[in-house]
């Protein structure tokens, strides 16, 4: 049986690139929970990021089971890094994803 994913837009403040996005998200989670990146399969969608004012606006994946604690332990980004991270839409299909990145301004390519 196939395993559900859920992706997320997230929009990181403080940060210029999408490398940094990157490390700020995977060293949030390993703090915060050791093992989590492993057992939720949670990664960023390499194509889907776009530097918006004072931030970036990106996608992560992860399984749909875990995807409440991912939400979570993301949002405690603030007590490591002088950023915030907002969850702007959570959704079941990349396609929507697309779609609300395009109405918050942003490009897809």
């Amino acid at each position: 049986m196939r395993i559900k994913r859920r992706y997320v837009l997230v929009y990181m403040s403080g940060v210029d690139n999408r490398d940094e996005f990157e490390k700020r998200l995977f060293a949030t989670v390993n703090r915060l929970s050791p093992l989590f990146a492993i057992k939720a399969n949670l990664r960023t969608i390499k194509e889907l990021y776009m530097g918006a004012k004072d931030g970036i606006l990106g996608v992560i994946s992860v399984n749909n089971e875990y995807k409440y604690e991912a939400i979570f332990i993301l949002s405690l980004i603030g007590k490591f890094y002088k950023s915030n991270l907002l969850t702007l839409k959570s959704s079941g299909s990349l396609k929507s994803i697309k779609l609300e990145e395009t109405r918050h301004g942003t490009s897809t390519k």
